[in-house]
C-alpha cells in the first residue's frame, strides 16, 4: 500500500506494453487520497501479506495458515505434489508454534519459525513463477496460452519487485527490460492472418536465463535473513545489492488507510460561534499538527498517517484496516511492533478507533481509561503508538486546544439533562423507561448507571462487564472505560474490540450475557432510544468536492507562521510547510476544473520553497515564498473548487 499522493505502480518489471521501465508509471484516481488496493495476484498478494505478518510480534499465526493455504493452491496448478509438500511441512510448523503458545516459548523459536514459514513460501513462490515460464517456452506455438503463462509468471515476479527496486536497482532495471524483451520474444498473432509475428524460442531463451538465474540463485532460497524486523526476499548475493539503502515503508495487501467520503461533518465549537479560525492561532496550529504525519516517526511518516487517518475529521475512520494489526475494518492494535517497536507489549490487543467528539467532557481517555489527562494521553500516541519523537511543548499545546474544541453533533430530541423530549419517538421512550429500569441481575444498576444521562451518558470510570478475553482468571484487567453514547449512532463499529456492527447487537449481548429478560419488542425499544441518543443533525457532509474546504484549511494553516517565527520554532515551520505541500498534492486531483491544477502545483512548490529556506535559515526567502503563496491563493480560491 503507498502513500496517498501519486500512486507508483511498480511496473517497472513489465506489462510489456511499451511503458517505460525502472521509473514506474503514475496514476491518479479521480479522488487522489483515495487510494485504490493494487491489482496483485492472488499468490502475490499472500506472499507480501505474510512477510509483514510474521515480522510482527505477536504473529496471527491463522492469518499467516490462510495466506499459505492460497500459495499452496496457487503453486498446485503447476507442481501439485511441491504443493502438497510445501503446505504439509508450514502447516506442521505453525501447529507446532499455536500448541506452545502456553509454554511460554523463547521469542527466538517464534522468530525462527516465522524466518522458516517465509523462506518456504518464498521459494513456492519462485518455483512457480519459474515453472510458467517453461510453460511459455514450452507453449510459443500458441501465443495465447504462452502469453498466459508468461503473464502469470510476471505478475508472480511482483511478490519481489519492490524490494528490488529499492535494493538492487541495478538488477530492478536490466530484469525490467528483460520482461519487455520476453513478450517481444512471444510474437505476434496477427489479425486475420496479417500482421502475424513468428516467435523467437532464441530470443526467449537467451532472455529468461537472467531471470531464472536471479530467481534460483538470489530469490529460490528465500533470503530473508539480512534483518529479521522485516521478513523480505531480499538479493543480499547479487553483486548489485545496494546494503545500505533503507527498505521502503509499506503496509501489506488487504491495508486501507482511506478516509471515508463523504466526510463525516466535524463540529468545531469555536466555529459554530462565529469565529475564524485564522485569529484563533493555537487551535489553528493544533489542526496543522492533527492533518500532520510529519509528527509521527517511522513508518508512520513515510505512509503519510496522521491523527486525521484514523480520526477522520475527529470522527472514527470506519475504513482504516491492517492485516496483522486488525481483526476488522475501524480498529487496530496500537501497541505493535511495527509503527513503534520499543512500546509493543507482545500480545494482540486489537482497539475500535474512538471517536473524539466531545473528547473535553470524556475523561478518562484510552479504552480502559489508563490516562486522566488529555495531554499525556496524546503524548503517548505520539511517541508511544506511532513513534515520533518528543512533542514540542508549543505544538502539544495546539493539538490540545484543537481538539478541546471537537463537539458532539447538534441533537434535536435529546434535551441539556440529557432526557428525551417530544420530539422522540413513542419507542425510543419506551426504550428510555428500559434504560433507566434497575435490574436485581445487575445489582439493582441500570444501564443509565452508567451511562448516566446528565453527564454525558458518561461516569468516568471503569468496569469489568466481561467482554475483555485474555486477562488471567480473577483479575481487575478486565476493566475499560465506559464510552459516551453521543453521537454514537455514527460510530460503528462498537465494543472496545469493535466486535459489534450495530447497536442492536450491543443491546443483544447486554441481555444475553447479564441475563436480563428482555423480549424482543423491549430490546427493539431499548434500540431505538440508544440510537435516538446517538443521533444527530447532519451527520455527514453534503458532498464528496472536498478542495475547496481543504484548501481554506491550509490557509489555516499558515496562519500560524508569524506566531512561529516569533516564537523561534523553526521545527513547527517546517512541520507546517511540509504538512501544506503534502496535503495539497493529495488533494489536487479533487479539483472540478483541471486547468487548475498548475496553481495547485505553483502552491505546493511555494510551499516546498518556503521550507528550503526554512533548512538554510534564510527568513528573507522564507517569508517571501509564504507571502506569494498567499497572494496565489487569494487570487484564485474562488476557482479552486
Amino acid at each position: 500500500m503507498r502513500r496517498r499522493d501519486d500512486i507508483e505502480l511498480g511496473c517497472g518489471v513489465a506489462r510489456w506494453l511499451g511503458l517505460a521501465i525502472g521509473l514506474g508509471l503514475t496514476v491518479h484516481s479521480s479522488m487522489a487520497h483515495i487510494v485504490p488496493p493494487e491489482d496483485l495476484h492472488p499468490v502475490t498478494a499472500s506472499h507480501r501479506r505474510m512477510g509483514f505478518v510474521l515480522s510482527l510480534n505477536p504473529v496471527l499465526w491463522d492469518a499467516v495458515e490462510k495466506d499459505a493455504a492460497t500459495i499452496a493452491e496457487g503453486l498446485s496448478q503447476v507442481a501439485s505434489n511441491e504443493a502438497l509438500d510445501y503446505q504439509h511441512e508450514v502447516s506442521r510448523l505453525i501447529a507446532a508454534q499455536v500448541t506452545s503458545v502456553d509454554e511460554g516459548l523463547p521469542p527466538a523459536t517464534r522468530r525462527e519459525t516465522a524466518r522458516r514459514v517465509f523462506d518456504l513460501s518464498t521459494r513456492a513462490v519462485a518455483s512457480k513463477l519459474l515453472l510458467h515460464l517453461d510453460a511459455a517456452r514450452a507453449s510459443l506455438a500458441d501465443y495465447r496460452v504462452a502469453m498466459g503463462n508468461l503473464e502469470e509468471a510476471r505478475q508472480l515476479w511482483a511478490a519481489f519487485e519492490d524490494d528490488l527496486r529499492a535494493t538492487d536497482r541495478e538488477a530492478f532495471v536490466r530484469l525490467g527490460r528483460t520482461w519487455l524483451a520476453l513478450g517481444d520474444a512471444l510474437g505476434r498473432p496477427g489479425f486475420l492472418g496479417a500482421g502475424k509475428i513468428e516467435a523467437a524460442p532464441a530470443t526467449f531463451d537467451r532472455e529468461s536465463t537472467d531471470i531464472v538465474n536471479y530467481v534460483e540463485v538470489f530469490l529460490g532460497q528465500g533470503r530473508s535473513d539480512l534483518m529479521m524486523d522485516h521478513l523480505e526476499p531480499l538479493s543480499v548475493r547479487s553483486p548489485s545489492f545496494e546494503r545500505r539503502l533503507a527498505l521502503p515503508a509499506k503496509l501489506p495487501p488487504g491495508s486501507n488507510i482511506n478516509k471515508q467520503l463523504p466526510r463525516p461533518r466535524q463540529i468545531l465549537n469555536m466555529a459554530t460561534r462565529g469565529v475564524d479560525e485564522s485569529e484563533t492561532v493555537l487551535i489553528a496550529l493544533g489542526d496543522m499538527a492533527f492533518d500532520s504525519s510529519a509528527i509521527f516517526g517511522e513508518p508512520a511518516r513515510s505512509l503519510g498517517i496522521s491523527c486525521n487517518t484514523c480520526h477522520n475529521k475527529s470522527i472514527t475512520n470506519p475504513n482504516f484496516f491492517i492485516p496483522g494489526l486488525s481483526t476488522r475494518p475501524g480498529g487496530l492494535d496500537v501497541s505493535n511492533s511495527f509503527f513503534a517497536p520499543h512500546a509493543n507489549n507482545g500480545h494482540f490487543d486489537p482497539i475500535d478507533i474512538p471517536d473524539l467528539r466531545g473528547i473535553r467532557f470524556t475523561s478518562p481517555y484510552g479504552r480502559n481509561g489508563r490516562f486522566e489527562s488529555l495531554r499525556d494521553f496524546t503524548r503517548n500516541v505520539i511517541v508511544n503508538e506511532f513513534n515520533g519523537g518528543e512533542p514540542d511543548p508549543v505544538m502539544l499545546d495546539g493539538l490540545i486546544a484543537y481538539m478541546l474544541e471537537f463537539d458532539f453533533l447538534p441533537n434535536p430530541f435529546v434535551d441539556r439533562d440529557g432526557r428525551l423530549n417530544d420530539r422522540a419517538s413513542a419507542a425510543a421512550h419506551r426504550g428510555e423507561e428500559i434504560f433507566n429500569r434497575p435490574f436485581p441481575q445487575m445489582a439493582d444498576r441500570s444501564c443509565a448507571s452508567c451511562h448516566n444521562p446528565s453527564d454525558h451518558f458518561l461516569d468516568r470510570k471503569r468496569h469489568d462487564i466481561g467482554s475483555m478475553e485474555g486477562a488471567e482468571a480473577f483479575s481487575r484487567d478486565g476493566a475499560l472505560d465506559t464510552p459516551t453514547l453521543l453521537s454514537a449512532r455514527y460510530t460503528a463499529p462498537y465494543f472496545h474490540d469493535g466486535r459489534f456492527d450495530t447497536l442492536e447487537a450491543v443491546n443483544q449481548w447486554f441481555n444475553g450475557n447479564f441475563k436480563l429478560g428482555l423480549s424482543e419488542a423491549e430490546v427493539a425499544d431499548l434500540t431505538v432510544y440508544v440510537e435516538t441518543i446517538g443521533d444527530g443533525i447532519e451527520a455527514y457532509e453534503d458532498t464528496v468536492y472536498t478542495l475547496e474546504a481543504e484548501l481554506e484549511e491550509f490557509s489555516f494553516f499558515l496562519s500560524t507562521y508569524e506566531f512561529l517565527e516569533r516564537r523561534e520554532k523553526p521545527g513547527l515551520m517546517e512541520v507546517t510547510f511540509e504538512t501544506i505541500a503534502y496535503e495539497i498534492r493529495a488533494h489536487k486531483w479533487d479539483i472540478q476544473d483541471r486547468s487548475q491544477l498548475p496553481v495547485l502545483d505553483r502552491l505546493a512548490e511555494l510551499m516546498d520553497q518556503a521550507s528550503a529556506a526554512n533548512r538554510e535559515d534564510d527568513s528573507e526567502v522564507r517569508r517571501a515564498r509564504v507571502a506569494e503563496y498567499r497572494r496565489v491563493y487569494a487570487e484564485h480560491k474562488e476557482v479552486l473548487r
